[in-house]
């Protein structure tokens, strides 16, 4: 393995190119794989390849790339979108098909659904939206109804089995070429333990190689230690609080998702091992995570909701 992996991110070093390296059922591709031909929307579980699915899909069209949780505003709706979409591209003397790619759909404002449905109309002829969403109940049925909605989560047992299979295969590899050892009843629990979150497991792996692990064993496979900083302070009394307010502005602003989903799942392992007296919070964090992960999608700052969520913990474990 190149001496880059170090600074590379697996997530991007390892992101698919193209529909056949793609981890994703059958259906999908067989779908997708006569190019862009109608208005799409992908959406499911974080980390099962929507975001991949969308560059995929946008290249070899000339494309906009848009985060809607940080881009969807007025300048884009009135200046940005309007001008792309209605210049033309040509392709040897032939206008060429465009592409709109909007990531992150759930965390648009109420207004950008409003206008977005009017564009999506006017250049038909022309161009192509399609967008990825982990929430699809936060988008109108107005706006659904103008694309063509694609689950990216299994829909029965054997989509489930084929996508696992796929996942270790992967994994394996990667494990592999990283020069970390592992048995198959550990892979099994390590894929399992995230499923269907492969850009979570990428995590993991990279933490393991950058930690200088040789060995996925039972002790390690359940942590993500990229975050144990954010646990100890979980652990620790909130005396200092603006102390532990610049910590988690200054180390996690733009990873509040991840760290969110951390300490609803790695940190119950990590509080098992490091508190075992505290177990019998376990069920009072869970609430309180989930709450705030429920409140992510709905406030103008969402480091606010971790930053409450900090809090939230370290007042329930310090009672």
């Amino acid at each position: 393995m190149a001496n880059s992996v170090i600074t590379d991110l697996f997530t991007e070093k390892f992101r698919p190119k193209d529909l056949a390296t793609l981890i994703a059922p059958p259906r999908i591709k067989e779908e997708l794989n006569k190019g862009l031909i109608q208005n799409v929307l992908f959406y499911g579980t974080a980390g099962t390849g929507k975001t991949t699915m969308l560059r995929i899909l946008s290249a070899g069209y000339p494309t906009l790339m848009i985060n809607a949780r940080e881009e969807a505003n007025m300048e884009l709706l009135r200046t940005k979108l309007p001008k792309f979409c209605s210049s033309m591209s040509l392709d040897e003397g032939k206008e060429k098909l465009k592409c709109v790619a909007i990531d992150e759909m759930d965390g648009a404002p109420n207004g950008f659904f409003d206008a977005i449905k009017v564009p999506i109309e006017k250049y038909s002829g022309r161009v192509r939206f399609i967008g990825a969403t982990n929430y699809i109940q936060n988008i109108p049925d107005p706006v659904l109804s103008r694309f063509n909605c694609i689950s990216f989560d299994p829909v029965n047992a054997e989509e489930e089995a084929y996508v696992f299979e796929e996942y270790k295969k992967r994994i394996a590899a990667i494990l592999t070429a990283a020069k970390i050892a592992y048995t198959e009843e550990i892979l099994v629990k390590f894929v399992k333990n995230d499923f269907p979150d492969m850009r979570r497991l990428m995590v993991k792996t990279q933490s393991f190689y950058l930690r200088g692990v040789k060995e996925l064993n039972s002790a390690n496979f359940n942590i993500n230690y990229d975050y144990v900083d954010l646990y100890n302070l979980c652990l620790n009394n909130n005396d200092k609080p603006f102390e532990n307010y610049k910590f988690i502005v200054g180390e996690y602003s733009s990873r509040v998702d991840d760290a969110l989903y951390a300490l609803g799942n790695d940190f119950i392992e990590f509080l098992k091992n490091n508190m075992p007296a505290k177990m019998d919070k376990i069920p009072l964090i869970i609430i309180a995570v989930a709450e705030h992960q429920a409140q992510r999608t709905m406030v103008i700052d969402p480091l606010i909701t971790l930053l409450s969520c900090v809090f939230k913990i370290q007042t329930i474990l310090s009672k």
